[in-house]
């Protein structure tokens, strides 16, 4: 009984005249924004942040947020530093957080690049690889 109820309603539509559809298709809503920090922890605008094995940030404050581009400030700290009062100091640097991944409705970013005066010795933090969720 079912499947003849179907049946006629679609018949139905398919014969109305002048059916039109206006507006915009729905949104499916987006949902939070992460990053994966680099032991695999999920964190939204952190103020501290493990990017690779050598490399972290501290002290971030984020200017931008959820975003196709995340944008922050704060304290580069490694263990490239040579000496104990440079590693305690860190560098003043700015991270970027890019490559928006959409998974269902949560977003990870997936690169990251440090910027910096000073560069530190024998890293390169420019579009570096973030962890996200298997897809």
């Amino acid at each position: 009984m079912k499947l003849h109820v179907v049946a006629a309603l679609l018949l139905l539509s398919a014969c109305a005249p002048g059916v039109r559809v206006e507006g915009e298709a729905p949104v499916a809503p987006r949902g939070p924004v992460y990053v994966l920090a680099y032991m695999g922890d999920a964190l939204q605008r952190p103020t501290s942040l493990a990017l690779t094995e050598f490399s972290s940030m501290t002290g971030v404050r984020w200017t931008s947020w959820g975003d196709e581009r995340a944008t922050g400030t704060g304290t580069l700290h490694g263990t490239w530093c040579r000496t104990e009062a440079e590693c305690a100091r860190g560098l003043p640097a700015t991270l970027e957080l890019s490559g928006l991944l959409r998974l269902e409705r949560t977003g990870y970013y997936s690169r990251f690049t440090v910027t910096t005066t000073t560069p530190p010795p024998g890293e390169d933090l420019t579009d570096g690889r973030l962890e996200v969720p298997p897809r």
